[in-house]
């Protein structure tokens, strides 16, 4: 490894354009520089780590180990001195920093908003771009495509770690106004979900969850009429402005976001009625994943992150 010193930040470039096409052609085309010269990087780089990165196959290159393990921070290396050559010697305006957060939409309505108002009072300058979360969520914080990520799922491995952020287990009723079931004129039970399209909602990162009341359902030998599952609130708004179909929600944004944008009334189940709901699946669990190391974002923007999440959650205390 001390043989690196004679590798340039060129032989770095070539070995991320590389990783990232597969295809020498196209990284001498990017870099403006004869296919001899990439062979020649190449080789060195090889030469100096001592071990195989690429296969050549007939279509192209295929990464080895190593090469996966080492793409993240030569990928930050490169990225580090483009930045460098945006710096002007002396500047003292206030530099802007990009922080990409996964978050389920369901939790992320007005988390943006918080974050930059604290920005503000801490006086950084941050680029925040929010994004929703995705079923390879752990493989794109790796490869540093992500930052921080608000998960259902805890990525404790060696690269990765995730702190618990809130549970919940407690479930908003919406639907249309004027819905049967929200003008009842009696205490609202389970039976009663039972006569009515279910839209069932996730937004999180997990592809093969079942719905609570789906698992309810299973466990007490009844039918749900599940008619769809959606992911975004703007088709949830959709489906239960158009029909009798009901959804249960955990997260007050967005219980608040289709009251006021749609119309949609909505009802907080009792709590014996959700620890009903949650007697097979579980309460929801909320986790801050990020990398072990190489973290570069100030501790204010995690514990702005837990404190906004922990508000949004569905709680005994909520009318």
């Amino acid at each position: 490894m001390s043989k690196l010193s004679v590798n340039s930040l060129f032989d770095i470039q070539v070995f991320v354009l590389l990783y990232e096409s597969l295809n020498a052609t196209t990284v001498s085309q990017t870099l403006g520089v004869p296919s001899s010269k990439v062979s020649r990087s190449l080789k060195s780089l090889r030469h100096s780590l001592n071990a195989q990165l690429f296969i050549r196959r007939q279509q192209g290159f295929e990464a080895c180990d190593l090469a996966n393990d080492i793409y993240p921070k030569m990928k930050r290396i490169v990225e580090l001195a483009k930045h460098c050559e945006t710096i002007e010697a002396g500047a003292d305006t206030l530099r802007t920093r990009k922080l990409v957060i996964a978050c389920p939409p369901t939790l992320s309505l007005n988390l943006l908003s918080h974050l930059q108002i604290r920005a503000r009072e801490e006086q950084d300058s941050f680029l925040f771009h929010l994004k929703p979360c995705s079923s390879n969520i752990a493989e794109l914080i790796k490869q540093q495509h992500v930052d921080i990520a608000v998960t259902y799922s805890a990525y404790n491995t060696e690269q990765l770690t995730s702190s618990l952020i809130a549970t919940s287990s407690d479930y908003v009723l919406v639907a249309r106004q004027g819905h049967p079931l929200l003008a009842h004129q009696f205490p609202l039970v389970l039976d009663d979900l039972f006569d009515y399209p279910y839209i069932s909602f996730s937004g999180n990162e997990l592809n093969d969850v079942i719905d609570p009341l789906e698992c309810y359902a299973l466990d007490i030998g009844r039918k749900l009429k599940l008619v769809v599952k959606v992911c975004f609130l703007a088709d949830l708004m959709l489906q239960l402005e158009q029909s009798d179909g009901i959804a249960l929600l955990s997260h007050m944004d967005a219980v608040n976001f289709l009251c006021q944008r749609g119309n949609i009334q909505a009802l907080k189940l009792e709590k014996a009625l959700c620890e009903s709901i949650n007697q097979r699946s579980g309460r929801y669990h909320y986790y801050l994943t990020q990398t072990r190391k190489n973290r570069t974002s100030p501790s204010w923007i995690s514990k702005e992150i837990h404190r906004y999440i922990q508000a949004n959650i569905a709680s005994e205390s909520e009318g």
